[in-house]
Formats: C-alpha cells, structure tokens, sequence
C-alpha cells in the first residue's frame, strides 16, 4: 500500500533533497528498507526494482558515505542496501552490480571497521555484504567477492563474529556473509577461505 502510493519515489526524494540531514538519510534509508523488504513474491521483487529505478541503490550508498560517524544511518542504510538488493533474478543481481559499482561493498565495510561495538551495524553490514555478494555463477559476482576480500571484509565479518557472540543477528548474518564472501573454487575464492580460516573463521 505504501508502494501504490508512491512511497518508494518520496523517501528516495528526500535523501535527494536533504543529502546533509543525518535524520533525512536515515529515516529515507529505513522506509527503503521496510518496504523493500521479502523476496518471496513478485510484488516485492518490483519494489525493489523501483527502488533501483528511482535511484535509490546510489542514494543510500551516498548516504553512508556523507555521515560515516552516525550509526544510525549506517545501520539503517545497510539493511536498506541488503533489502534492496535481494533476489535471485537477472535484475536482483543487476541490483548487487548496481550496488557494487557504486561503492557499496567498500561503504558497508566502512560501516563494520568505524561501529564495532554497535550490535545492528554489525548485523546490516553483514548482510548487506551478503546480499551483495551472492551467487558464483559469473565472473561479476566473484569479483564482488575479491572486493570485498580486499577492503578487509573478510576479517571484518570474522570481528563481528567474534564481538557479538550472544546477538544472533550477528551471527546469522556474519555466517552468511563468510559464506557468501568465500565461495568460489578459482584460486582467488581458494586464497579467500584460507583468509577466512586465518582470520579465525
């Protein structure tokens, strides 16, 4: 209903509008998130692609790139990253690319390495790594991976693991960012979980 109404375009229009207002991307990054969220239907996989379309994916990786100190905006533009780009179709992964290619993997990273002691930022930013970072099917996809290996997210996700042992949030999503993060059987995905092993993962 919120979507019908055009609730999607006024919350990207507003991170738009007030880039600066901490509060503004924030609370924009958490309805993008709330109403992207579920991959179980179609009605909410085109969410999400509104979302894509009205250019959202780059407004929310602006967001956390403009208030890196604010947890808030961090947690809340992690999670919106990870529900925006869910899904498993040619278009949820051109969403992850989207994503990618705008600096996401490098700001959710950020967002773990600047917040370690916040439980959600953890979490998010686990999980907007591993939504991101899904699927070996390409060489896309596995680049992703490298990318995130490289900004250090590897040992990041290992960190938040290893903090939080009693936030199952925590741990649901780190599992599942390690995962995501160390698949692949080329010699970069083999060096990757060896990392994750040395790492202590």
């Amino acid at each position: 209903r919120a979507a019908d109404a055009g609730g999607i375009e006024v919350a990207v229009a507003a991170m738009l509008a007030h880039p600066q207002v901490a509060h503004v991307q924030e609370y924009g990054c958490w309805a993008v998130a709330c109403v992207c969220v579920g991959t179980d239907d179609a009605a909410a996989l085109a969410r999400m692609q509104r979302t894509a379309d009205a250019g959202g994916i780059e407004l929310i990786v602006a967001a956390l790139q403009a208030h890196p100190q604010v947890a808030g905006v961090q947690q809340g533009g992690c999670m919106a990253m990870a529900n925006v780009c869910a899904g498993f179709d040619a278009a949820g992964i051109a969403r992850k690319q989207r994503a990618a290619d705008a600096g996401g993997i490098e700001v959710a990273v950020a967002a773990m390495l600047a917040h370690p002691q916040v439980a959600h930022v953890q979490e998010y930013g686990c999980w907007a790594v591993a939504c991101v970072c899904v699927g070996t099917d390409d060489a896309a996809a596995l680049a992703r991976m490298q990318r995130t290996a490289d900004a250090g997210g590897i040992e990041l996700i290992v960190a938040a693991l290893q903090a939080h042992p009693q936030v199952a949030g925590v741990q649901q999503g780190g599992c599942m960012a390690m995962a995501n993060v160390c698949a692949g059987f080329d010699a970069a995905g083999i060096a990757r979980k060896q990392r994750a092993a040395d790492a202590g993962g």
